[in-house]
C-alpha cells in the first residue's frame, strides 16, 4: 500500500508539474535563447595563408621571419635554405619563461626567383611525458633551454625555392 501511495504522489506531481494552468512554470531567463543552428561557434584558429607572392622581394637564399604573436617570445637563428630537398633550417630557443614547452609548430612559405608562391611546409614539436615535466630527466634539447634544431621541409612544390617566409602558428608553454 504504501508503494501504490508513493507512486500516486509522483504520478501527481509530475502531471501538476505538466500542466498548464495559464502560468510558464520554466524558470526565466533574462538572455535570449537560441537554437542549435543559430548559435555562432568560434572558428579554429589557424596561420593566416601565406602570401602569395614576396614583396618587397628577396635576395636569393634569404630566409625572413613573419611577425607574429610568438615571435618576441623566441630567438631563432642559424636560418637557411637547404636546396635539396628544399628545406629551411634553423635554431630555436624559447626566451619568454623557463616553463616547459608542450607544443610548437613551425611553417614555411616557399618563393620563386620571381617571389611567386611555390609552396609551404611545417615542422612540429613536442615535449611529452616525463621530459616535459622535469628538466633533469630530459636527455634531449629542450626549447627553454639549450634550444632545439629544426628542419622544415618543402612539400609538393614545383620549381626551386629562392627565398622563404618562417611563421609560428603554435607555441604553448605550461
Amino acid at each position: 500500500m504504501a508503494s501504490a501511495t508513493a507512486v500516486g504522489v509522483l504520478v501527481l506531481g509530475a502531471l501538476t508539474g505538466c500542466s498548464d494552468n495559464g502560468q510558464d512554470s520554466r524558470p526565466h531567463s533574462t538572455a535570449s535563447s537560441a537554437t542549435s543552428s543559430e548559435l555562432a561557434l568560434p572558428t579554429p584558429r589557424s596561420a593566416p595563408a601565406p602570401a602569395a607572392s614576396l614583396s618587397p622581394a628577396a635576395t636569393p637564399g634569404e630566409v625572413r621571419i613573419s611577425d607574429g604573436p610568438f615571435t618576441d617570445r623566441v630567438r631563432i637563428t642559424k636560418l637557411a635554405l637547404a636546396k635539396g630537398p628544399a628545406a629551411v633550417t634553423g635554431h630555436l630557443v624559447v626566451t619568454s619563461d623557463v616553463s616547459d614547452l608542450i607544443a610548437l609548430e613551425l611553417r614555411a612559405a616557399y618563393y620563386d626567383a620571381q617571389g611567386r608562391l611555390l609552396g609551404t611546409g611545417s615542422f612540429e614539436h613536442a615535449e611529452e611525458g616525463e621530459a616535459a615535466h622535469a628538466h633533469g630527466g630530459h636527455s634531449g634539447p629542450q626549447a627553454e633551454n639549450e634550444g632545439i634544431d629544426f628542419t622544415i621541409p618543402a612539400k609538393g612544390i614545383q620549381g626551386t625555392p629562392a627565398a622563404a617566409v618562417v611563421s609560428i602558428p603554435v607555441l604553448v608553454n605550461e
